[in-house]
């Protein structure tokens, strides 16, 4: 047992060691990301302060087709309250692509179990396919270029970001068609396509080719765990997803984006996503569970462990308490992970079913 006057020594010397390593180069523990996404309306100067005040480092700026001005005056904003700049682009869910090009959207085939949702929704005719409106994953051979070209138009003139966060580069959401909208693994799982699938490394290309854009900023793609085992009675209605193709796939489409990124964002909206249930334990207990199935799920699927600090948490903060921030960031803290970002703006995730005349959209 130390002396006080040994612990005192003792600790300056841990002092002297650590300005030691400092003035000669060695790296320091990185700083994990606190950050908080934002819409241009929400990032006012007296809100920046008052999350730096709280303790965040960054803000991420969510960036839209058509807005322009605001946001770069919002980014000016971010860049002088001291916190660090990111954008967060929506890539998938696209309405005004959805609507001008029915043909790219994402379809409902296989599994109709999403129906149970839509009962309404009249039985398919000959040539007829049901789309997953409003998705339009880059997944495609077609679609790949043309979000591409709107990443490029959205950072246009704006502040050069210390990062950039690309969220749903997946397929859509009930890819299967079993109705979860964590099952994301496929854009067609049926044998009417409308346009062509891209290999299985086209989300990490992607974030290749927005990395030349920007060489210089952290490009995080933001990936959504899948389905669980015991959704097979629950959010899958019976489907086999979770010991079928959903992870399996999951993990081929995940292993090339692990060794291109960085680091990788996870989507974690607990409420959002139906995942406040008991038996995760306490509030927000999925959090955790979710991030530790990025290292534990792959090696049963043919892939290698993602390691929890290679995650950042993306967590939901509209539609809920400050204690359930609270509980958020401790279960991603408690996981390992190597930060987080807590959304004050939705990130909507919803989908409904739209027929389409297949020969008509493949024209």
């Amino acid at each position: 047992m130390f002396h006080r006057s040994s612990k005192s020594a003792f600790a300056g010397l841990l002092v002297l060691a650590f300005l030691s390593s400092a003035v000669n180069g060695a790296p320091a523990t990185p700083t994990k990301l606190k950050a908080v996404l934002i819409s241009a309306a929400q990032a006012s100067s007296e809100r920046l302060r008052n999350l730096k005040r709280d303790g965040y480092n960054a803000a991420a700026l969510n960036l839209v087709d058509g807005s322009g001005q605001p946001e770069e005056e919002a980014a000016r904003r971010i860049e002088k309250s001291g916190l660090d700049l990111y954008y967060w682009i929506e890539i998938a869910r696209n309405p005004t692509l959805a609507d001008a090009h029915p043909e790219w959207m994402a379809s409902l085939q296989g599994h109709p179990e999403w129906r149970r949702f839509f009962p309404k929704l009249p039985a398919t005719k000959t040539n007829e396919v049901v789309k997953n409106y409003p998705w339009v994953p880059m997944l495609y051979q077609e679609t790949f270029p043309v979000h591409l070209e709107r990443v490029k138009q959205l950072l246009a003139d704006q502040p050069t970001p210390t990062g950039i966060f690309l969220n749903d580069l997946q397929g859509a959401p009930s890819a299967c068609g079993c109705g979860h909208p964590l099952c994301r693994w496929t854009t067609d799982y049926g044998p009417i396509k409308t346009a062509t699938r891209l290999p299985n490394d086209a989300a990490a290309r992607f974030v290749a080719s927005v990395k030349k854009l920007l060489p210089k900023a952290k490009i995080v793609p933001v990936w959504t765990p899948e389905c669980e085992e015991h959704d097979l009675d629950g959010l899958c209605a019976g489907v086999g997803c979770f010991k079928g193709t959903c992870w399996r796939e999951f993990t081929t489409q995940l292993m090339p984006l692990a060794r291109a990124a960085e680091s990788i964002g996870a989507l974690l909206p607990y409420r959002e996503f139906q995942r406040d249930l008991p038996l995760y334990g306490p509030t927000a207990g999925w959090i955790k569970h979710a991030l530790n199935s990025f290292s534990e799920m792959p090696p049963k699927r043919n892939g290698t462990a993602v390691p929890e600090n290679h995650l950042i948490a993306v967590l939901q903060g509209w539609d809920v308490t400050p204690e359930q921030i609270s509980a958020q960031v401790a279960r991603s803290q408690e996981a390992g992970a190597a930060g987080y970002v807590v959304s004050l703006m939705k990130i909507d995730q919803s989908w409904e079913p739209r027929i389409v005349n297949a020969n008509a959209a493949a024209q």
